[in-house]
């Protein structure tokens, strides 16, 4: 079968770079599995901007020029976003109709007038509609008849899909490439008081990385541990956050480490004891936290995080986001229990996301949405 995947906003900047998010980092990791099973797979989406680039991969790339929303008359960012998709659908048409496509993974609601458009000529072919978020637009509603089948990233994303559309689409997570993201060979060796929180992600505000930093300084006055923070990742708030460690006298504890390539990264998850992300904005799933599990690291997740609702307490911990007191006092009740034999276990916790989370699992569970 030959499967598009359509994403035409997409930069396809490296992955943790401000522009990146999760939907850019699945398509290439559930094309590549697809591909894998011995289907043809051509992804869709817009040139990298200047000095920018996207990771080796062996799927089939069409990459046009597209119009950045900035140079669409502001009649609202929705409005933008969907003139974009729709330039971009035209000044592509030509390899869309060269390739003749079986099938076509859509990430937005914007793409659903152009799927409604592709199927007047040919109604053969399957949508799949992956709702990693909360991008409707007025009017979408109609173009939805295109859609065949459709998935959602997390149970509230689900629950806004359902609201919108009156379908509710089936739960599927995103994947990560579970035999890069792996325990190793057991991490660096630390003293009996090191512990080593790591975190990574794009540097912007919902993120909620100021108030991991403010619980770091506050472990520290109010329980006397002293915890490490590594925090990956570039982005609008990077100056911010580093004056706010200056100013809470954590520079000896908390390193921003800029953007990291995927082998860094991992070597950097294998030197935690946990991994946190304290989401303060609606967080649809969060493929780095997952990475963050495959290598072995127990979780710590604002109520924001999706990821938390295919977890269980033997993998992950949740708090009220926002809530800064809740976020120290979870990390207080973590730090005992740093030497829980079976909290600890990377080996476990690596299998149990393996069962679940692999590429091919997860390609395999949207194929099957329209086979049947």
């Amino acid at each position: 079968m030959k499967i598009g995947i359509f994403l035409p906003n997409a930069t396809f900047d490296l992955p943790g770079s401000p522009e990146v998010g999760g939907i850019e980092t699945f398509s290439f990791t559930v094309g590549e599995a697809l591909q894998r099973m011995g289907h043809e797979v051509v992804l869709w989406g817009g040139a990298p901007k200047r000095g920018r680039t996207y990771r080796a991969t062996t799927i089939t790339l069409e990459l046009h020029p597209y119009w950045e929303t900035k140079s669409i008359p502001d009649l609202g960012t929705r409005f933008q976003r969907l003139v974009q998709r729709l330039h971009f659908a035209w000044s592509s048409r030509r390899a869309w109709s060269r390739h003749q496509c079986d099938m076509v993974l859509l990430a937005k609601p914007f793409d659903w007038p152009v799927a409604w458009w592709w199927k007047r000529s040919r109604p053969e072919l399957k949508v799949i509609m992956g709702f990693h978020g909360t991008d409707f637009f007025a009017g979408d509603t109609p173009f939805y008849g295109a859609v065949d089948a459709a998935f959602a990233v997390s149970k509230a994303v689900a629950d806004l899909a359902a609201k919108r559309v009156g379908q509710r689409p089936v739960l599927i997570p995103n994947p990560v490439d579970v035999d890069f993201f792996s325990p190793g060979d057991g991490g660096e060796q630390k003293g009996p008081g090191d512990w080593h929180l790591v975190s990574s992600g794009r540097l912007v505000g919902w993120k909620g990385f100021s108030n991991l930093i403010e619980a770091v300084a506050r472990l520290r006055d109010e329980h006397h541990i002293s915890a490490r923070l590594s925090l990956a990742g570039e982005g609008p708030e990077g100056a911010n956050l580093q004056a706010r460690i200056t100013s809470l006298s954590l520079a000896s504890q908390v390193r921003l480490c800029g953007l990291l390539d995927a082998p860094a990264l991992r070597e950097l998850l294998r030197s935690g004891d946990l991994y946190v992300l304290p989401s303060i904005g609606m967080e649809a799933f969060s493929i780095s936290a997952l990475e963050g599990a495959c290598v072995g690291l127990p979780l710590l997740l604002s109520d924001q995080v999706g990821l938390a609702g295919f977890l269980t307490e033997a993998d992950c911990l949740t708090y009220p986001a926002r809530d800064v007191s809740d976020l120290v006092a979870s990390l207080k009740k973590l730090h005992d229990r740093r030497s829980d034999s079976a909290w600890i276990d990377r080996a476990a916790r690596h299998a149990r996301q393996r069962e679940q989370f692999s590429p091919e699992q997860v390609a395999t569970r949207i194929l099957d949405l329209v086979s049947k």
